[in-house]
C-alpha cells in the first residue's frame, strides 16, 4: 500500500466505510478525503478517491441490529472482501454507521470557570468531556458531542475561545446517542471479523454529509433518509448537525403491505414495488395491467393481475404513515419551521415515483431527491441515494480525524485476544 504528499500536514490514508443496514451491507475503501464546505472549520477541500466498493444483502440484521451474529458476521465479511479485492489493500479498521440502538438527540449547556483568565486547550477539553459524561448516563452510548455554540462570560457566537479573556466558558453542545448494548454487538460483529472500529457516527449524519449542500446547511434542511427497515432525520442550520431522530419503519413495510394485500411473494412484491411504485395514481395507470405470480402457485404459472393505479392505493397509506410520522417528530424537536426550510430526501425507499411530490405536499415546504455527491473513482452504481450514507462515513472522516481530533474525538480500545475482544472501551485523546 502506497501513500502520497501529505495533506494539511498529514499523510493521507486509507479509510473504510462500512454501512449495516436491513437489506444491505455496503464497503467503501477511500483515499484521502473530502469535507462538506458547509461544515464550520472544514478548510481547505480535498478530493476523496474511491479505491474500492462491495456490498452484499444483509441478514442476520433488522433495522441496523444484529440479530444473527454468525450471519451478520459472514455478510459483513463479503461486502469487506468484496471491496478490499477491486482496492487492492487490507483493511484493518473500518467507521462504521449506526441506525439501531434508539438513536436520541440531546441539547444541553455546560460551563467551567477559567482560573487562569484566558482559556486554555485543558480548560476546553474538560468542558467538553463533562458534556460527554452527562450524556453518556443511562447506560447510552455516544456517538457525537458537537459543540454548536461557545460563550465567554455573557459573549456568545463564539466558534473558537482558545486563547481568549474571560472568567468563564460556555457551550452548547448536541450529543446522539444510542442504547450501549446495541452498539456494542454491531461492534462484536465487526471485531469478530478481524475488523477493528475506528469511528461510530450516527446514520442520519452521514447522509447528511453526502447530501445537504452548502446553502441548505446554511439556511437550514432536514434531511430524511428512507431506509429499507429504519427511516432516519437529521436537521442541520448555520452549518451545524442539530439534530437526529429514527422511526423503525421504512421501505420493507410498503413492500410487506404489497405481499400481504396480493398474496404475492416477499421477492415479487419489491420487485412491483421498485418497477412499478407509485406515490400517486394518475389517469393512464388506470389502464396499465401488471402481472405477478400468487404465493400458492408459483410453480404452476398461478398469475394474477393488477393495474398501476390499484398498486398506488396499497402504496400510499404507508408512505404517508411513515412521513407523518416524521413530521411529527421534526414539530417535536421543537425547532421553529425556519430552522429546516427545506427537505432532502435521500436513501434507497426515496426513489419510490411521486414521493418527493407527496413529501412536500404534507410538510408544506419544498422538497427534493438527494443523490450522493459523486467521488473520483466511484462505481455508478455506487452514485444512488442507496449509498448515501456510506458515502458520508468517507466524508465524515476528515471532521473526526482533522477537525474533531482535538476537540471529542474519541477512539474505540481493543482489549483481550483475538476477534473475542471487549468492545466500546471509551479513551479520550490528549492533545
Amino acid at each position: 500500500m502506497t501513500y502520497n504528499a501529505s495533506i494539511r500536514g498529514k499523510r493521507q490514508r486509507i479509510v473504510t466505510a462500512l454501512d449495516i443496514g436491513t437489506s444491505k451491507v455496503c464497503c467503501l475503501v477511500g483515499k484521502t478525503s473530502a469535507m462538506p464546505d458547509w461544515v464550520e472549520g472544514s478548510g481547505e477541500a480535498v478530493q476523496f478517491d474511491v479505491l474500492g466498493f462491495g456490498h452484499t444483502r444483509a441478514e442476520g440484521l433488522k433495522a441496523g441490529m444484529v440479530t444473527h451474529l454468525d450471519t451478520a458476521e459472514q455478510c459483513i465479511r463479503a461486502a469487506v472482501d468484496a471491496a478490499e479485492r477491486m482496492a487492492g489493500v487490507v483493511v484493518e479498521d473500518v467507521h462504521l454507521s449506526v441506525t439501531a440502538g434508539r438513536l436520541k438527540s440531546d441539547s444541553f449547556s455546560a460551563g467551567v470557570g477559567l482560573p487562569s483568565g484566558s482559556v486554555r486547550e485543558a480548560d476546553v477539553q474538560r468542558l467538553l468531556a463533562g458534556g460527554r459524561q452527562y450524556a453518556a448516563r443511562d447506560r447510552r452510548t455516544v456517538l457525537h458531542a458537537l459543540p454548536t455554540d461557545f460563550r465567554l462570560d455573557d459573549n456568545g457566537g463564539i466558534a473558537e475561545p482558545r486563547g481568549m479573556c474571560g472568567e468563564r466558558l460556555s457551550v452548547d453542545l448536541h450529543t446522539v446517542t444510542a442504547d450501549e448494548a446495541a452498539t456494542r454487538n454491531l461492534m462484536l460483529c465487526v471485531e469478530r471479523c478481524h475488523l477493528g472500529v475506528s469511528g461510530l457516527v450516527a446514520a442520519p449524519y452521514a447522509s447528511a454529509l453526502s447530501v445537504v449542500t452548502p446553502d441548505e446547511a446554511k439556511l437550514g434542511v432536514a434531511n430524511i433518509d428512507f431506509g429499507a427497515g429504519r427511516t432516519t432525520l437529521s436537521v442541520i442550520a448555520d452549518g451545524h448537525f442539530l439534530h437526529a431522530d429514527a422511526i423503525a419503519l421504512g421501505g420493507n413495510g410498503v413492500t410487506i403491505d404489497i405481499a400481504r394485500t396480493l398474496g404475492a411473494p416477499m421477492e415479487h412484491a419489491e420487485r412491483l414495488k421498485t418497477l412499478h411504485g407509485s406515490a400517486f395514481a394518475t389517469l393512464s395507470d388506470e389502464r396499465e395491467i401488471i402481472t405477478y405470480p400468487c404465493v400458492s402457485g408459483i410453480g404452476q404459472g398461478n398469475i394474477n393481475q393488477i393495474t398501476k393505479a390499484q398498486l398506488a392505493c396499497v402504496i400510499r397509506p404507508r408512505v404517508e404513515e411513515i412521513l407523518d410520522l416524521m413530521r411529527h417528530r421534526l414539530a417535536a424537536s421543537g425547532f421553529p419551521a425556519e430552522v429546516a426550510q427545506h427537505l432532502v430526501l435521500t436513501g434507497g425507499g426515496s426513489q419510490l415515483t411521486g414521493l418527493v411530490e407527496l413529501a412536500s405536499n404534507m410538510f408544506g415546504r419544498p422538497a427534493r431527491l438527494g443523490r450522493p455527491r459523486v467521488m473520483t473513482g466511484l462505481p455508478p452504481a455506487a452514485a444512488a441515494p442507496d449509498f448515501s450514507a456510506a458515502i458520508g462515513l468517507l466524508l465524515h472522516w476528515a471532521r473526526g480525524d482533522e477537525k474533531l481530533g482535538t476537540q471529542t474525538g474519541q477512539r474505540f480500545l481493543r482489549t483481550g485476544t483475538g476477534y473475542f475482544a471487549r468492545v466500546g472501551e471509551w479513551i479520550m485523546e490528549n492533545f
